[in-house]
């Protein structure tokens, strides 16, 4: 990694300014669902036969809000800041030309080693067989995947607590 006129100490330090999720580790606090208006910078959207089902998956399940609602065309979830999801009728008669859309894909979404599990077990009691368990990978996080009503196929990761003197060797004996 090597990023362009920012200093080794400042690159990661840095981002903790603009993101929403907290220092890896077994006792980090995940930030609540951000309410404030923003301009997007990037969002995915979905598409869903059925909203009603999408939205308690998606809050129920994996702890996203309703931050916005037309109904019976679209739906807008958001978890952390910049972490927000759009949901749009699919089938016939739903309105728009792309409405015979469907979703195709995967996302990864950022979560603390706390919820993972508790995430995991929800979206499992509201679509059995929808889940696969948390395993631990050799990048330092922790990750589940989900399958939503909407055919995402869902990566919650949970970063792992990292030795940042170990970190600072490694980047320091490399060259960045």
């Amino acid at each position: 990694m090597h990023n362009h006129g920012q200093t080794k100490g400042s690159a990661y330090t840095g981002a903790a300014i603009i993101s929403p999720v907290p220092e890896p580790g077994k006792n980090a606090e995940p930030p609540e669902p951000y309410r404030g208006i923003y301009l997007m910078p990037m969002f995915m959207c979905l598409y869903s036969h059925d909203l009603e089902e999408s939205e308690v998956f998606w809050t129920q399940g994996l702890g996203f809000i309703n931050l916005y609602t037309m109904p019976g065309m679209m739906i807008h979830l958001r978890r952390w800041a910049f972490q927000d999801v759009l949901i749009r009728k699919s089938g016939l008669n739903a309105g728009t030309p792309d409405s015979d859309m469907e979703s195709v894909g995967s996302l990864s979404v950022a979560v603390t080693e706390k919820q993972i599990g508790r995430i995991v077990d929800a979206c499992e009691r509201l679509r059995p067989g929808s889940t696969s368990a948390p395993i631990r990978k050799p990048w330092n996080s922790l990750e589940a995947r989900i399958h939503t009503p909407e055919g995402l196929a869902l990566t919650l990761t949970a970063a792992l607590a990292v030795d940042k003197r170990q970190t600072e060797v490694y980047l320091n004996s490399h060259g960045q």
